[in-house]
């Protein structure tokens, strides 16, 4: 039955692949007939971010032009990783990965942008990986069920996330992730949708409609604790907004940038019907009292193979996959 399923989730890529590839292509033409979906939808930036009124939020969505000027890619950067404090109560275990990039990083030099990178060879290695030894990779929201309930999960349970909407994530991680019926949420900076090196709307609403999470992740990318809680308000609740416009569907999940939340952030995300948060803290063991702060393991360049198969609870890599 695993085979047999594994098998249709191949067939299902083969056929859906040149249709996204035609969304993920920018400069093409071509749309392959899988639908680009509405102009982006940008902010008009409050004057002064401290006096904004959290009722009219709203009302600041607006239609903008389908790209935005600029050449250069803005790179975000992120905060270290702390340790999640210790849980009480039942618990569920579950590694939730963050990725960040998938691509080979082009600066070498650039310390941040290697963490953040994972080359397409090694992810296609991690997901093969994951394939081989009958991991499930399951959704965020079906490991949110089984930590608020304490429900059994299956056998080696992985979660897969991405952070910031990247356009690798449509162009070198989606096909891959496709091809072996896996899913993933990835949390989209909405101010950075259609920039150089980030998603289109289009692609957005191309990779939700196949299945794969969408999470918030503020406007601006910025760190909310270290922000007036008006601001914060303003950057959670209008990303939710722009997202559900774009989808034309409730968002319910958010990743903090940098990792940077405190109660107040908390309560925020709370007020906002957001069911669940992911930090950047790191932790596998999860318990329904820390669905607002929910840990996470980053993957980035310097992950052996057998670091990774660690993580993951599996066994460690065959000679064959350390060769690959």
């Amino acid at each position: 039955m695993t085979r047999w399923i594994a098998t249709c989730a191949r067939w299902r890529a083969l056929v859906l692949l040149p249709l996204l590839m035609a969304v993920a292509i920018p400069g093409t033409g071509r749309t392959g007939g899988v639908p680009i979906g509405p102009p982006p939808l940008v902010l008009e930036a409050p004057s002064d971010p401290a006096d904004e009124v959290p009722g009219l939020v709203a009302e600041r969505l607006v239609a903008g032009p389908q790209s935005a000027p600029g050449t250069g890619q803005p790179e975000i950067g992120e905060l270290g990783t702390g340790v999640a404090p210790s849980v009480s109560g039942p618990t569920t275990h579950v590694p939730i990965l963050l990725y960040h990039y998938i691509r080979i990083n082009p600066n070498p030099r650039d310390r941040v942008g290697f963490g953040l990178s994972t080359p397409p060879a090694m992810f296609r290695a991690q997901m093969q990986y994951l394939a081989d030894h009958a991991f499930h990779v399951i959704s965020l929201h079906q490991a949110v069920v089984a930590i608020r309930n304490h429900t059994a999960l299956p056998a080696r349970p992985v979660v897969l996330t991405f952070d910031d909407g990247y356009s690798d994530f449509f162009t070198a991680a989606l096909p891959v992730m496709l091809s072996d019926g896996f899913t993933a949420t990835d949390f989209v900076v909405t101010g950075r949708m259609g920039l150089p090196g980030f998603m289109t709307p289009g692609q957005v609403v191309a990779a939700d409609g196949l299945g794969f999470d969408i999470g918030a992740h503020t406007v601006d990318h910025v760190a909310l604790a270290a922000i007036s809680p008006a601001r914060a308000s303003w950057e959670m609740r209008q990303s939710q907004l722009i997202l559900e416009k774009l989808l034309g569907h409730q968002v319910v999940d958010f990743a903090y940038p940098y990792g940077s939340f405190d109660a107040s952030v908390m309560a925020l995300a709370v007020r906002f019907g957001f069911e669940t948060a992911v930090s950047t803290l790191y932790g596998t063991i999860h318990s329904a009292a820390q669905l607002m702060e929910l840990s996470r393991v980053r993957v980035g360049g310097s992950m052996l193979l057998s670091t990774y198969a660690h993580i993951v609870g599996g066994p460690p890599p065959t000679a064959a996959e350390l060769r690959t």
